[in-house]
């Protein structure tokens, strides 16, 4: 077997056992020389190897790093990304890491019909899917229509349910915009991504079965974003 391959496939190995996970640094290809104590090509052609599978990406300058399992997200008029993601076999998890009331700055008002300085429900979350964080999100609600809404997602679990239980049985996407940037330190570390892959960031408004303004928020992620169009219906 070629060394380049014997390479390729122990570093393989440490990220199929999750002795490195996604997001991860890789050693240097010096290090990885002395390591296996062979020259620098072919280190460079064993981590080619592993980008072609896509189980590794490299950056010039900065090194080499385990790549993320890609799983597309598919731009909808009703979200549910729980209901997606046990669709599709995975197991969705949710971390909240702030659950609070604050006064809507401008964004937050205009979007939801308030005014400035108004009552907000603000939640941050962190997704899972099999238990690698796959996004941040940030979710806005009118306090003064849902006053409970803060105690009832705590016995809920997941907005759908909440809304449900406050009065709205459905919402859907009024308006998606997207945009990309580098992620801050601290969302890098959220997210187990380097600092030199950019997010997919998604502000959106939902709004009820009457098209009265629900939720803005905003969705920060390295997913890719599928958009299906359909077939006009012919006569």
């Amino acid at each position: 077997m070629p060394l380049w391959r014997e390479i390729a496939q122990s570093l393989e190995q440490q990220i199929r056992s999750r002795e490195l996970t996604p997001g991860d640094k890789l050693p240097t290809e010096h290090e990885l020389s002395r390591q296996f104590m062979v020259n620098r090509h072919t280190v460079r052609r064993a981590l080619s190897d592993l980008q072609e599978k896509g189980i590794v990406e490299s950056t010039q300058g900065r090194g080499s790093f385990v790549r993320r399992p890609s799983r597309p997200a598919r731009l909808q008029k009703r979200p549910r990304f729980t209901e997606a993601v046990l669709k599709s076999g995975a197991e969705p998890t949710t971390q909240i890491i702030k659950l609070e009331v604050r006064p809507a700055v401008s964004a937050v008002a205009e979007a939801l019909g308030l005014k400035i300085g108004a009552p907000v429900i603000f939640m941050e979350r962190r997704r899972f899917v099999d238990g690698e964080p796959t996004a941040l999100g940030l979710h806005h609600f009118s306090f003064e229509r849902f006053p409970t809404f803060i105690e009832m997602y705590k016995v809920r679990g997941t907005i759908t349910q909440t809304l449900r239980d406050s009065g709205v049985p459905d919402y859907t996407r009024r308006k998606t915009s997207i945009s990309a940037r580098l992620p801050t330190p601290q969302e890098a570390e959220q997210l187990h991504v380097p600092r030199h892959v950019p997010l997919l960031i998604r502000r959106y408004l939902n709004v009820d079965g009457l098209g009265r303004p629900l939720e803005f928020g905003e969705s920060r992620s390295t997913a890719e974003i599928e958009i299906v169009f359909q077939d006009p219906e012919r006569d």
